[in-house]
C-alpha cells in the first residue's frame, strides 16, 4: 500500500520517522523484507512494528475525524454560495426586463425625431434651390440692367461715349459674371458676344490711344483720363507695363548698331565723301561722329524719358477715390509698381542704361580708338548726360527714384565715399540738381561710368607721375659717370660740384609737376567725384616727389662735411640740399595757388584733399629746414656758451656766416620765427658770457666791447635775410652791455641801486654775476668765487649761469651749496648761489666802492 503527498498532515511532518513512509517511491512489500532481514533480535522487530502499525492506526483515525470536520465546515460555505448565485440570477432577469423597455422607448422616441428632422432637410433643400434660382435670376437681371447702362455709356451711333464710367461698369459686369456663375444662360452669352466685348475693346483701345497721345504731347489730363479708364478695367498695371516695354524696344532699336566701330568708318567715309564733294574744308575723324551719334542716341533717351516721367507723374497723382475699400494714401503709382516690382521711370532707366552700357563696351571691346576716345575725354563723356538728361536724374527734380532706394538705409548706398573720395551727395558742376546719390546717377555710374572714370583716373595719375620722374631722371650709365669724372678732373672741377648739379631737379621741372597737376584738375572740375579722385592721385605722385627728394637728402647728408658750419669752406652738396628744399616748397606755394583758384574754385573735398597734401609739405619742409636751422644753431650756441675760449667770437662768427650764406639766403621757405628765436637765443647766450668772463681785465672788455656789435650786426644780417627785424629785451642787453662794462664800481653801484628802466633789459642774474666777476677781477688773490664756494670753476658756471653753460648737471653739490640749491627752481637756486658769494666776499678786506658794489647788489630788487 502506498501513502501519497495528498494525506500529508502537520502531524506527520514533525515525526521524522515516517520520512521514509512518506516518500513517494516508498514500497511496503520491500520495507517489509527489510525490516524481516535486518539484524535486529525478534522481539526488537516486533516491537518495532507494533510501535509502527500503532502509529498509524492513530494517525488514520486522527485524519479521518479530521476530513469530516472539514467537509462539515465546507458544506455550510458552498450552501450561502449557492443561495447567493440564485438571487444574482434574480437581479439580472429583472435588469434584462428594464432594459428592453428602455429599448423600446428609445426606438420609438427616435421615430418622433428622425421624420421631422428629415422632413426639415427637405425644406432646407428645397429653400437653398429657390435661393439659387433667385441669385441667378437677380444676377441675371442685374445684368442686364448694366448691360443697359454700358449701351447707354457706349452708344452704337450718336451721343459722346463716357468711357471712364463705362471702365466701371465693365469692370462690375467682369466681377459679376465671374462671381455669380451665369456660363450657360443664353441672354447672358449673348450680351457678352454682341455687347459686352466689343464695348470693352473699344474702351481699352480708345485709354491706350489717350494714354499714347498724351505722353506723346507731355498733356497730363488724357494721360490721367487714360490710366482712369485702364485702373478701372483692371489692367493697368499691363498696360503700363506694355508701354515701357515698347519704349525700351523703340530705343533698343535707336542704340543698337548707332556706335559700331565699322558704322563709324562708314558714316566717316560718307561724311568726308560729301565735304571733298564741295570744298574738302568740312572733314571730320571718327571721334566727331562718335559724339554726333551719341548725342543724338542720348537725345533719343531724353525724348522718349520725358514721355516716360509724365506717365509716372499722373500715376503717382492718381488715386482712387470710388472704391470704399481703397486706401486713401494708395496712389496708382504704388499699385504699379507693388506688380511690377519698381516704379515706372526706375525700370525704364536701369534697362535703357543697361542697353547703352552694352552697346558702348561692345563697341570698346571691338575697337581700341573708340575706347581711348571715350576714356581721353571722361568728362565730356559725363557731359554728354549731363546737363542733358538732368530733368531724368535730378530726384529732387522728380527724376528717378526707386522703391528700394527709398527702402535702404544710408550704410547700402550703392556708391560709398571710401570707393568715391567724396561725399554721395556732392553736386556736379554742370548739374547742381544732380547728386551722385540720387538713383538714376548711382545706376548710371555703377553699369557705365565707373569703367571709364578709373581709366581715366589711372591715365592721369601716371601723366602726373612722368612729370614727377622727369624731374628725377635714372642715374647716367657708368661709362657716363667716368667721362664726366675725367672732365671734372680736366677742368680743375671738383666731382662734389658736378654731383650737386645733377642731384637737384630742374625748377622748370618741378614747375611742370605743379602745371600738370592744375590742368588734370582743371579737367575735371565739373565732376566733384573725378576731381577729388585726381586730386587724390595728384596726392600720391606729389607723395612720391616728396619721398624721392628725402632718399636724396639722406645719401647727401651722409657725409657730416655737408652740415657742418664750423668747416673751413663750405660743401658743395650744402648747396644741393637747399636747392632740394627748395623744390619741395616751390610744389608747396604751387598746390597752395590750386587749393584757391581765382576763377572757379575747386569742389570741397577736392580742396581738402590738397590742404592736407600742402601741410605735409610744409611739415617736411619744415622738418628738413630745421636739420640744417639746428646744425647751426648747436655750433654757435656752443661757442657762445664756451666761456674759457677767447676765441669764442671767431667760431660763433664762422657759424653765423654759414647760416646767413648757405641756408638763410639761399633759402626759399619763409623761417621767420624760428630765425627770430635763434637770433635772440645767441644775444642772450652772449650777454650771459661777457657776465661770466673772468677776469674782467681792460683788455678783455675791448675785446667784448668790439664783439658785441659784431654780433649784434651779424644777428640783423641773419634776421634781416627772412625779412624779420632784431628787437627786444635780448637786443635792449646786448647794446646795454658795451656801457655797462666800461662803469666804475662806483658808477655801476649807483645803477644799480637805482635800477631804472633803462637798465631793465638786463637780467638780475647777469648784474650779480658780472658784479662777481668785478670784484674777483679787482680782487683776484682772495676773491676767487669758486674757491670761496668750494668747487671747481665748471661747477661754479654750471650754479651761477644755470644748465646753458654746462653740458650735464654737474652743478656744485658740496655740503655747503646743498641749502641753496633747488633743482625745481634753477632761477631762484642761482641768485642764491651769486648772493652767497657776494657775502663771502664781504667777509674779505675790500675796497670801499666795491663794498657798496656788493651791498648794493645784494640789496637790488
Amino acid at each position: 500500500m502506498a501513502v501519497g503527498s495528498d494525506i500529508v498532515t502537520p502531524e506527520l511532518v514533525g515525526k521524522h520517522q515516517f520520512d521514509e513512509l512518506l516518500d513517494p517511491s516508498f514500497d511496503a512489500t520491500h520495507y517489509a523484507h527489510e525490516l524481516v532481514r535486518s539484524r535486529d533480535t525478534m522481539e526488537l522487530k516486533a516491537d518495532k512494528i507494533s510501535s509502527i502499525m500503532t502509529d498509524l492506526s492513530a494517525t488514520s483515525s486522527s485524519l479521518d475525524a479530521r476530513m469530516r470536520a472539514t467537509v462539515l465546515g465546507t458544506h455550510e460555505q458552498i450552501l450561502e454560495q449557492v443561495l447567493g448565485v440564485a438571487s444574482v440570477d434574480v437581479t439580472l432577469e429583472q435588469v434584462e426586463d428594464q432594459v428592453r423597455e428602455i429599448k423600446q422607448y428609445m426606438h420609438a422616441l427616435r421615430t418622433k425625431i428622425r421624420v421631422p428632422y428629415e422632413q426639415a432637410l427637405e425644406y432646407t433643400r428645397q429653400a437653398r434651390n429657390l435661393q439659387l434660382a433667385t441669385r441667378h435670376v437677380r444676377a441675371t437681371s442685374k445684368f442686364m440692367q448694366l448691360v443697359r447702362r454700358l449701351a447707354v455709356q457706349i452708344p452704337e451711333s450718336g451721343g459722346r461715349p463716357d468711357y471712364a464710367l463705362a471702365a466701371l461698369t465693365l469692370v462690375d459686369i467682369e466681377r459679376l459674371v465671374d462671381t455669380s456663375d451665369l456660363c450657360g444662360i443664353d441672354v447672358v452669352d449673348r450680351a457678352l458676344a454682341t455687347e459686352v466685348t466689343p464695348r470693352r475693346q473699344q474702351t481699352a483701345n480708345e485709354a491706350n490711344e489717350m494714354l499714347v497721345g498724351g505722353m506723346r504731347r507731355q498733356h497730363q489730363s488724357d494721360v490721367g483720363s487714360g490710366l482712369q479708364i485702364l485702373f478701372n478695367l483692371g489692367i493697368i498695371s499691363n498696360a503700363v507695363d506694355t508701354r515701357i516695354q515698347a519704349s525700351i524696344a523703340a530705343l533698343h532699336t535707336i542704340i543698337t548698331g548707332r556706335i559700331d566701330p565699322r558704322a563709324l568708318h562708314i558714316g566717316v567715309r560718307e561724311h568726308n565723301a560729301r565735304a571733298t564733294a564741295i570744298d574738302g574744308r568740312d572733314m571730320v575723324g571718327i571721334d566727331t561722329i562718335l559724339w554726333t551719334r551719341q548725342e543724338d542716341m542720348i537725345d533719343a533717351v531724353l525724348a522718349s524719358g520725358l514721355e516716360v516721367r509724365v506717365l509716372e507723374r499722373v500715376l503717382q497723382r492718381k488715386r482712387d477715390v470710388l472704391r470704399v475699400d481703397a486706401r486713401v494714401d494708395a496712389s496708382y503709382l504704388d499699385v504699379v509698381a507693388s506688380k511690377l516690382g519698381d516704379r515706372v521711370l526706375a525700370l525704364w532707366w536701369t534697362k535703357v542704361v543697361d542697353t547703352i552700357a552694352r552697346e558702348i563696351h561692345a563697341s570698346c571691346d571691338e575697337s581700341s580708338v573708340v575706347r581711348q576716345i571715350l576714356t581721353n575725354n571722361y568728362p565730356r563723356l559725363v557731359q554728354l548726360f549731363l546737363p542733358r538728361l538732368e530733368p531724368l536724374l535730378a530726384a529732387r527734380l522728380g527724376g528717378v527714384t526707386s522703391v528700394r532706394d527709398l527702402q535702404s538705409s544710408v550704410a547700402s548706398v550703392l556708391i560709398s565715399d571710401e570707393d568715391t573720395g567724396c561725399a554721395g551727395d556732392v553736386d556736379l558742376a554742370q548739374s547742381p540738381n544732380v547728386r551722385y546719390s540720387d538713383w538714376g546717377m548711382r545706376v548710371l555710374w555703377t553699369r557705365l561710368l565707373s569703367v571709364f572714370e578709373a581709366e581715366y583716373v589711372n591715365k592721369a595719375a601716371s601723366r602726373m607721375d612722368d612729370s614727377v620722374s622727369r624731374c628725377f631722371p635714372a642715374p647716367p650709365p657708368a661709362g657716363l659717370v667716368d667721362a664726366q669724372s675725367t672732365w671734372a678732373q680736366r677742368h680743375n672741377t671738383k666731382s662734389d660740384e658736378l654731383q650737386a648739379v645733377s642731384t637737384v631737379p630742374n625748377r622748370k621741372l618741378v614747375a611742370s609737376v605743379v602745371r600738370s597737376v592744375g590742368t588734370e584738375l582743371e579737367m575735371a572740375k565739373s565732376d566733384a567725384r573725378l576731381c577729388t579722385m585726381v586730386a587724390r592721385a595728384a596726392t600720391r605722385a606729389i607723395s612720391s616727389f616728396v619721398a624721392t627728394t628725402k632718399d636724396r637728402l639722406l645719401s647727401v647728408m651722409d657725409n657730416p662735411r655737408v652740415v657742418d658750419p664750423c668747416a673751413a669752406t663750405a660743401h658743395p652738396m650744402t648747396r644741393s640740399v637747399i636747392g632740394l628744399i627748395n623744390c619741395v616748397e616751390a610744389l608747396r606755394v604751387g598746390i597752395s595757388e590750386l587749393c584757391q583758384p581765382a576763377d572757379q574754385p575747386l569742389t570741397a573735398p577736392a580742396q581738402s584733399v590738397l590742404c592736407t597734401c600742402r601741410d605735409e609739405l610744409q611739415t617736411f619742409i619744415d622738418a628738413q629746414s630745421d636739420v640744417l636751422l639746428d646744425a647751426a644753431d648747436r655750433a654757435i650756441s656752443q661757442a657762445l656758451l664756451d666761456v674759457d675760449n677767447s676765441s669764442l667770437w671767431s667760431h660763433a662768427e664762422h657759424a653765423l656766416q654759414w647760416l646767413q650764406t648757405q641756408v638763410l639766403e639761399p633759402l626759399d621757405p619763409r623761417r621767420s620765427s624760428r630765425v627770430h628765436t635763434m637770433t635772440d637765443s645767441y644775444l642772450t647766450l652772449f650777454v650771459h658770457t661777457v657776465c661770466v668772463t673772468m677776469p674782467l681785465t681792460e683788455t678783455a672788455k675791448l675785446r667784448l666791447a668790439s664783439e658785441l656789435p659784431q654780433l649784434e650786426f651779424a644777428c640783423s644780417q641773419a634776421a634781416s635775410t627772412m625779412g624779420v627785424r632784431v628787437t627786444g629785451d635780448a637786443y635792449k642787453s646786448v647794446r646795454q652791455m658795451r656801457p655797462l662794462l666800461f662803469m666804475t664800481s662806483r658808477e655801476l653801484a649807483q645803477v644799480l641801486g637805482e635800477r631804472s628802466a633803462e637798465w631793465s633789459s638786463v637780467s638780475e642774474l647777469d648784474l650779480l654775476n658780472h658784479v662777481v666777476c668785478r670784484v674777483a677781477t679787482e680782487e683776484e688773490a682772495a676773491c676767487v668765487p669758486h674757491e670761496l664756494l668750494g668747487c671747481s670753476r665748471r661747477e661754479w658756471l654750471g650754479c651761477v649761469a644755470g644748465s646753458e653753460f654746462v653740458e650735464s648737471t654737474d652743478v656744485c653739490r658740496n655740503k655747503e651749496m646743498l641749502h641753496l640749491w633747488d633743482t625745481r627752481n634753477l632761477s631762484a637756486s642761482c641768485r642764491a648761489v651769486v648772493c652767497e658769494c657776494l657775502k663771502r666776499m664781504l667777509e674779505h678786506k675790500l675796497a670801499d666802492d666795491l663794498v657798496a658794489l656788493i651791498q648794493a647788489a645784494l640789496s637790488m630788487k
